[in-house]
């Protein structure tokens, strides 16, 4: 088995293959070529007429003999349960669906889907709310195989393959007391988080997911394997820092650690609705105490749990959640005037890190319909509350959320040009988490996330995480980035992926 390199007419493909194959990759580049023409006899103010590329049965039986990972197709008996993605909105069915044990499988597979011509959506987590994790009729590059996660307590290091999800990573680098900002539900995938800012709870006291990065491992659109760190590719790291998967298949990523004690402070306290504003005071005031503050105020609602009292389960009240992660002393000072508000619901206690980390898994299951816009705030005054207030109040469904967070700290400290992401001054973002499960009222609350946007608008700054998104069109691309970053993540397009092969993503075009 060789490295090869073959011009299909669109550009050179690395493949790995047996010595001779270029034949049937040019002649399966050509079909694929051709079935991509314009038909004849439209005008040439026409729109063109381009009929999809077909994934022939020769290319995937060719690649049967040479990867060594799952081929997945319809007919396979875990295919429905494989192609499933969080987001309900996107009930897709991918032509196949091929799991990669290594870089090698990856390299086969990005070669198989470029002398196709077929479309290829790279999933792990499946977390993407604008559903990028999969695609109708393609390839889906499922990385959920490649789970090797390695931990060097020594240099304070953790390296993890592209298919480790937070749950996985956090339990590992808490058996040395080490942590890194991690996602807010465990299940969510490593490496797209990351690449699209990475927002948890130790944000302020560590940074970003995306800011501890030290190196990624990176397959791009010709097939190439290159690492991307302070000592080479700079510029491509600096754009995996927030760019999100624009650039290549990230097959492994090395964080730097921190310390971060087993046993953290963290949990859930609901209140009564007319607590509601005095709530987001305090919990405005007391979000800039310290760094080690990592906490929401959200409007939910209570769960039907026997923790919550049934005269509370399943109406829409205010909450607070996070963690402390500092001295436990301090925790109880900082929660002190929350408390003093009297919650109906107060689970904020020592609890094991991983055990916070997964606080919001039961209401982010997989499958329900998820519409969500999310922006940073520049302040968070009288008028912000009464957006939030309203929110709640319109929600037209029970698992939706509308969602502050605090911002700041470490985030704060990192110059804004030293990676993709902007908006690093902002105090506050305000996520609209709309979540629910009859598609026939999918237009009601697609049009309540939108309302509520429209009403924040005075407040809104640039730079928010497009992991919160679920349209993204140019204007979302340049609120998040800022135009000056749009351009220069454009320049990196243009260098490693010029021809958009990558583009089922919050995708930056290329020049041409």
């Amino acid at each position: 088995m060789h490295l090869h390199a073959c011009n299909t007419g669109r550009g050179v493909v690395r493949f790995l293959g047996k010595t001779g194959t270029c034949g049937p990759v040019l002649k399966l580049s050509s079909r694929a070529l051709g079935s991509m023409q314009p038909q004849r006899g439209g005008g040439r103010h026409m729109a063109s007429t381009l009929t999809a590329p077909v994934l022939e049965a020769e290319a995937l039986e060719q690649l049967r003999g040479e990867f060594r990972g799952e081929v997945v197709e319809p007919a396979h008996s875990a295919y429905d349960e494989l192609r499933g993605v969080f987001n309900g909105m996107f009930d897709r069915r991918p032509r196949v669906i091929l799991r990669p044990t290594g870089v090698a499988d990856v390299i086969r597979a990005i070669g198989l889907a470029r002398t196709s011509g077929v479309p290829l959506a790279i999933r792990s987590g499946g977390h993407s709310v604008a559903g990028f994790s999969s695609i109708d009729d393609g390839i889906v590059l499922d990385l959920r195989a490649l789970k090797g996660i390695r931990v060097d307590p020594r240099r304070g290091t953790v390296r993890a393959q592209g298919g480790v999800n937070w749950g996985e990573l956090d339990r590992e680098t808490q058996a040395f007391g080490l942590a890194v900002t991690g996602g807010r539900v465990t299940t969510t995938g490593v490496v797209g988080f990351t690449t699209g800012t990475g927002s948890g709870w130790l944000e302020r006291k560590y940074g970003f997911a995306a800011d501890n990065v030290l190196s990624a491992d990176v397959v791009t659109a010709d097939g190439e394997l290159v690492t991307a760190s302070e000592d080479e590719n700079q510029e491509l790291l600096w754009g995996l820092k927030g760019g999100g998967g624009n650039f290549g298949v990230v097959t492994e990523i090395e964080f730097k650690l921190s310390p971060l004690h087993p046993i953290a402070y963290g949990g859930l306290a609901a209140f009564p609705p007319d607590k509601a504003r005095e709530l987001a005071n305090v919990w405005a005031a007391q979000s800039q105490v310290n760094e080690n503050v990592g906490w929401a105020l959200a409007y939910i609602t209570a769960p039907p749990e026997p923790f919550v009292p049934e005269e509370w389960r399943g109406k829409r009240v205010p909450a607070v959640a996070g963690m402390i992660a500092g001295p436990h002393e301090e925790a109880e000072k900082v929660l002190a005037p929350i408390r003093a508000l009297g919650p109906i619901v107060d689970l904020f206690q020592p609890m094991p890190y991983t055990v916070v980390q997964g606080l919001l898994d039961p209401p982010n299951p997989y499958g329900r319909h998820n519409y969500w816009r999310a922006h940073n705030l520049d302040d968070l005054d009288d008028s912000v509350v009464d957006v939030w207030l309203e929110a709640a109040e319109t929600c037209p469904s029970p698992f939706a959320a509308v969602i502050m967070l605090n911002g700041g700290g470490a985030i704060a400290r990192v110059g804004e040009d030293e990676t993709a992401i902007s908006g690093r001054n902002s105090p506050f973002n305000f996520h609209l988490n709309g979540m629910w499960e009859d598609p026939a009222t999918t237009e009601q609350n697609i049009a309540w996330v939108k309302g509520v946007s429209k009403a924040l608008a005075p407040h809104i700054s640039e730079g928010i995480s497009l992991n919160f998104a679920t349209e993204i069109g140019e204007d979302a691309l340049k609120e998040s980035f800022g135009a000056k970053k749009v351009e220069r993540l454009r320049a990196l397009k243009d260098r490693y992926d010029a021809t958009n092969f990558f583009r089922f993503n919050q995708n930056i075009a290329p020049s041409a």
